[in-house]
C-alpha cells in the first residue's frame, strides 16, 4: 500500500500535518518556555525590587527613631548619670511608640547596660556581637539575638562625647515573611544559617528547617517527565561576618507547567481531527489522480510491445491528463525513429560515421562466417596531437572527417568496410586480391590520403602509417586479426616506413614483448635478484686513477635466460614502467656508493635516466631522499641524459636539471655528436660533462676525421668548462691519442667490461696494485 501512489500521497499528506503540528508543538514549547522563564526572571526581579524597598523603610524608620532617642536630652542625661530607672522607662517607652520590638543600651565596650525586653544573651556571644555592630555603627544590619532574627540599627549617644550606644531593631518573623509574600507573590524566606535560624512563608516549615533545600529539591511529576517546582534566587542581607543572613526569594512554576500542559493537549487534539480529515480528503484525491495513471500505464505497456495504435479510454479528465495522454501519442509516433537513430549511433562513431570498434569486429565475425577472403588496412595519422595542440580540436576534428571520407570514397569501389578504431586510427576491410593488384590499390589508396586537405581555410599535409594484413585462414579470429593490424601500424610509425605488411611472427613478437613488461614489473616488484647493477670504469686520464663508475642495469631471468638491456628499456619507456625501473636503479646505486664510501672506497657513479624520469614531478624527491638517507653527498653522483631527451622537451628538462644540481650532483650529456644539439644550445645546458658517442672512438686509431672530431670536440668542452669522457675504448692506441687530445676520461672494454660490485672491487685492487 505504501509503495502505491495513492498510499503515498495519504502519506504524504498525513506526513504533513504531523509534521505542521510537531513544529507547532516544539515552537510553542519553546516560546511558551521562553517567554516563561523572561517573565520569571521580571518577576523575582521585581520581588527582590519590592523586598529591597521594603527593607529600605524599615531602615529609615529605625534610623529615625534611633536618631530621636539618642537625641534626647533626659535620655543623654540619664545615661551619662547611670540612671537605670529613667532608661529602663524612656526605652520601653520609645520602643511601644515605634512599635520597635528590641531597643537596648549598649556601653563603649560592648556590654548590655538596659533592654526594653527580657532574652536570654550569653556575654561572651553577645559582647563580640555588639563591638562588631560598632565597626559599622549608622548601618542596617540583621542580626540574630536569642534564635530570633531583627533588623538592627545602632547609633552612638554623645554627652557631648560618645557615652554608650542605642540599638533600635524589628523581630523579622513569618509574618514579615507572609506579608513579603503578598507583596511579591512569591515565597520569602530569611536564612541565618549560620546561627540556624528560618523564617519562611511556607504554611509548614519543613522538616529539620532545610528551608533552602526544600526550594531547591522539591519536584513535581509532568508529563514530561520530572520537573523542579521552584525557581529560587538567593540574595544577600547586611549582616555581620560569621553571621551571614540572607533571604531566597522561590517562584512556584506549577502554574506555568499547567498551562503549557493544556496548549499540548490542544494541538494534539486539533493535530488528530486535522489527520482523519487529511486522510479523507487524500484518498479522494489520490484515487481521482491514479486511475487515469493506470490506464496510461497499460497504454505505456502496450507501447513497449510495439501496439503503437492503442488508445486511452477514459471519462472527462483534467486538462493535466489530457496533454498527458497527447505526449504518450507522440511518444509512440517517435519512439521507432529514435530506436533507429539510437541502434546507428550504438554501433557508428559520430564522428565520422564509420562503424566502432565492436561493431566492426561483429561485422568480421558474420564477413568470415562466409568464406571468403580479405585484407585489413590500418591507417594511423601521425601528428594529430600536435595539430589539436597548435590550431585546436576543431581542426583536428575536421582532419579526421576530411580523412574519413576519402577513405570512404576509396573502399566504396571496393565494396569495403570501414571504422574508427581509436583517437587516429582507421581500419578498412577490403575484398582480396592477388599480390600485384593488392600492393597498388594500398599505395594508391596511401597516395590519395597524402594528398593536401583544406581544413577551414588552411592547407594542411598529413602524414600517415599505414599497416596491412591479409586474411588467408578462417581460423584466425577477428580480434587476433585486428591486433595484427594494429601491431603492422605500430611498426611502420616507430620504423618510419609509409607501408608495413605484417609477416607472421610478428604477433608472437608483440605478446614477448607484452610478457616481458609484465615480467619485468614483476621482478621490480620481487626484487629477486633477476634485475641487477653492474659498473664499467672510467680512467681519469689526468691521475690514471680510477675514480668514476657507469652504472649499467642487467636483467636474466629465472630460467636463466638473459634480457638485451636494450629491448626492456626501451620497453619500460613504451610500457610507462621506466619510471619505477629508474627508481630502483637510483636506490640501488646510491645504497652501493655508499657502502663503497664505507669501505674506504670514493667512487663516483653514473647513473642514465630518459626524459620520462626528468618529467616525473617524484624524481628529485627519490633522489634527494635517497641520498639523505644514506648520507651521501650529491656530487658522487651522476645524471646521464642523451641529447635525443634534452630536445624532447627542452625547456622543462633544463629547469628539472637545474631543481637536481642543488643537489650537488653532476650532469652528463650522453651520446654527444650523434644527436641534434646546437652549439647555441650546448651553452645554454645546465651540464657539467660531455660523453662523446663510441661511434667517434671506436677506431679511432684509424679514422683521422674522427681524431679531428674528438680532438675538436674536447677542446671545444674544456673552453666551455665541460669534463670530457671518451666512451668505447678498444685499443690501446685509441687510448694513447685520447691521453694527447687532453681528454679527461676514458671508458670502454679495452679498460674493463661492466662488473658486479664484487668483481669491480676485486679488479680495481688489481689495477691499482699494477699501476
Amino acid at each position: 500500500m505504501i509503495n502505491s501512489l495513492r498510499g503515498r500521497i495519504i502519506a504524504l499528506c498525513v506526513s504533513l500535518v504531523l509534521l505542521t503540528s510537531l513544529v507547532s508543538l516544539v515552537s510553542s514549547w519553546w516560546s511558551a518556555n521562553r517567554f516563561n522563564d523572561q517573565k520569571l526572571l521580571e518577576d523575582i526581579n521585581v520581588a527582590e525590587n519590592v523586598f529591597k524597598q521594603y527593607l529600605s523603610a524599615k531602615e529609615s524608620l529605625l534610623l529615625t527613631a534611633a536618631k530621636v532617642l539618642t537625641a534626647d536630652f533626659g535620655f543623654k542625661q540619664a545615661v551619662a548619670t547611670q540612671d537605670a530607672d529613667t532608661i529602663s522607662s524612656v526605652l520601653n517607652n520609645h520602643s511601644r511608640r515605634i512599635n520597635a520590638d528590641v531597643m537596648m543600651l549598649i556601653d563603649l565596650s560592648g556590654q548590655l547596660i538596659s533592654a526594653n525586653t527580657d532574652f536570654n544573651h550569653t556575654p561572651s556571644e553577645f559582647t563580640p556581637l555588639m563591638n562588631q555592630l560598632m565597626v559599622n555603627a549608622d548601618q542596617s544590619n540583621f542580626i540574630v539575638l536569642d534564635k530570633t532574627l531583627y533588623q538592627v540599627i545602632l547609633l552612638p549617644v554623645r554627652a557631648p562625647r560618645t557615652v554608650a550606644y542605642s540599638l533600635v531593631g524589628f523581630e523579622i518573623t513569618d509574618l514579615v515573611a507572609e506579608e513579603l509574600k503578598n507583596l511579591t507573590t512569591m515565597d520569602v524566606s530569611f536564612i541565618g544559617e549560620d546561627d540556624g535560624v528560618v523564617e519562611t512563608s511556607l504554611a509548614e516549615q519543613p522538616k529539620n528547617n532545610s528551608v533552602l533545600a526544600h526550594f531547591n529539591t522539591q519536584t513535581t511529576q509532568r508529563i514530561f517527565g520530572e520537573k523542579p517546582v521552584y525557581r529560587n534566587r538567593l540574595v544577600q542581607l547586611p549582616s555581620l561576618p560569621g553571621h551571614l543572613v540572607s533571604v531566597l526569594l522561590s517562584a512556584d512554576l506549577t502554574h506555568s507547567y499547567r498551562e503549557f500542559e493544556q496548549l499540548f493537549f490542544t494541538i494534539i487534539i486539533l493535530a488528530a481531527i486535522t489527520v482523519v480529515i487529511g486522510v479523507l480528503t487524500s484518498g479522494i484525491l489520490a484515487k481521482n489522480l491514479t486511475t487515469p495513471l493506470s490506464k496510461l500505464t497499460s497504454l505505456a505497456q502496450q507501447f513497449a510491445l510495439g501496439n503503437y495504435k492503442a488508445e486511452f479510454v477514459g471519462n472527462k479528465q483534467s486538462t493535466e491528463i489530457i496533454t498527458l495522454v497527447d505526449a504518450f501519442n507522440n511518444m509512440g509516433n517517435d519512439i521507432k525513429e529514435r530506436e533507429r537513430q539510437i541502434s546507428f549511433q550504438a554501433s557508428h562513431d559520430s564522428l565520422t560515421g564509420f562503424l566502432t570498434r565492436s561493431a566492426m569486429l561483429e561485422a568480421m565475425e558474420s564477413l568470415f562466417e562466409e568464406g571468403a577472403e580479405y585484407t585489413l588496412v590500418a591507417i594511423d595519422i601521425r601528428g594529430l596531437r600536435h595539430i589539436n595542440d597548435k590550431l585546436g580540436p576543431r581542426i583536428g576534428d575536421d582532419c579526421l572527417k576530411a580523412v574519413a571520407q576519402r577513405i570512404a570514397e576509396f573502399a566504396a569501389h571496393s565494396k569495403g568496410m570501414n571504422a574508427r578504431i581509436g583517437g587516429d586510427e582507421f581500419l578498412t576491410i577490403l575484398p582480396a586480391r592477388d599480390t600485384g593488384q593488392f600492393k597498388d590499390a594500398v599505395m594508391k589508396m596511401l597516395a590519395q590520403l597524402q594528398a593536401g586537405y583544406l581544413i577551414q581555410s588552411l592547407n594542411i599535409t598529413l602524414r600517415f602509417s599505414v599497416g596491412v594484413v591479409h586474411c588467408f585462414s578462417q581460423s584466425v579470429s577477428p580480434e587476433d586479426l585486428m591486433r595484427r593490424a594494429l601491431i603492422a601500424v605500430d611498426t611502420a610509425s616507430c620504423e618510419h616506413k609509409a607501408i608495413h605488411y605484417y609477416q607472421e611472427g610478428e604477433d608472437e613478437e608483440h605478446l614477448e614483448r607484452l610478457a616481458i613488461i609484465d615480467e619485468l614489473k614483476q621482478a621490480l616488484l620481487d626484487d629477486d635478484g633477476q634485475l641487477f647493477m653492474t659498473y664499467q670504469p672510467k680512467l681519469n686520464i689526468k691521475t690514471q686513477r680510477i675514480d668514476k663508475v657507469e652504472s649499467l642495469i642487467r636483467w636474466q631471468r629465472k630460467d636463466g635466460q638473459w634480457v638485451s638491456p636494450e629491448l626492456f628499456i626501451d620497453l619500460a619507456e613504451q610500457s610507462g614502467v621506466i619510471v619505477e625501473l629508474t627508481s630502483w636503479v637510483v636506490k640501488t646505486v646510491v645504497s652501493q656508493v655508499s657502502q663503497w664510501q664505507q669501505q674506504g672506497i670514493t667512487m663516483q657513479a653514473a647513473i642514465n635516466v630518459s626524459a620520462q624520469d626528468i618529467a616525473y614531478p617524484h624524481f628529485y624527491s627519490h633522489l634527494a631522499k635517497q641520498l639523505e638517507q644514506h648520507n651521501l653527498s650529491g656530487h658522487l653522483i651522476t645524471i646521464e641524459l642523451t641529447e635525443r631527451d634534452m630536445i624532447e622537451n627542452e625547456e622543462q628538462g633544463i629547469k628539472a636539471l637545474e631543481n637536481l644540481k642543488t643537489l650537488g650532483v653532476k650532469i652528463s650529456l650522453d651520446d654527444y655528436g650523434v644527436g641534434q644539439t646546437s652549439l647555441g644550445r650546448l651553452k645554454l645546458l645546465p651540464i657539467d660533462e660531455l660523453k662523446l658517442d663510441k661511434c667517434f672512438i671506436l677506431q679511432l686509431d684509424q679514422s683521422k676525421q674522427d681524431q679531428f672530431i674528438v680532438e675538436s670536440t674536447v677542446n671545444l668542452g674544456h673552453q666551455l668548462g665541460f669534463s670530457v669522457v671518451a666512451e668505447g675504448v678498444e685499443n690501446k692506441p685509441s687510448l694513447d691519442l685520447l691521453i694527447d687530445m687532453k681528454c679527461d676520461y676514458a671508458q670502454g672494454y679495452y679498460l674493463s667490461r661492466p662488473l658486479k660490485s664484487e668483481q669491480f672491487l676485486q679488479w680495481l685492487e688489481v689495477y691499482n696494485e699494477a699501476s
